[in-house]
């Protein structure tokens, strides 16, 4: 028997609209991801920058700081961040006490583990004549 009809059977339009919706289900799990994986990246930026920042500050300030542990709130393109900055004592016999461990770390706000931390060693030099 001729088909008089040129058009696609109920089948074939089944067919391509599972294959469409197969695709489409794909693409937008690739999107969801790359979302979330630009997020993440975006976070970690922001919270190096103030680990930095917060770092920096510390170098160029004329006094070491005290052992122990700060914590400053700041808000970083709409969000509110967490900078903590823990101090440590650093004795050495030939330079004196003029060493300071410190670790400055970026959180999130309302979050537990830290975006970034910093790890460095600073000091004044004091020059005696």
């Amino acid at each position: 028997m001729k088909r008089v009809n040129g058009g696609f059977t109920l089948v074939e339009v089944m067919v391509a609209l599972v294959v469409f919706a197969v695709m489409a289900s794909a693409i937008s799990i690739a999107n969801t991801q790359s979302i979330a994986a630009a997020r993440q990246i975006e976070e970690q930026q922001n919270a190096r920058w103030l680990t930095q920042n917060a770092l920096t500050e510390l170098r160029l300030s004329e006094v070491l700081p005290k052992p122990g542990l700060s914590k400053d709130k700041v808000t970083l393109n709409n969000n509110e961040w967490t900078v903590e900055i823990e101090t440590f004592n650093v004795e050495v016999e030939i330079i004196g006490p003029f060493l300071r461990r410190v670790e400055v770390r970026a959180y999130l706000e309302n979050d537990e583990s830290a975006v970034d931390r910093l790890h460095a060693v600073i000091g004044h030099v004091q020059v005696t004549q």
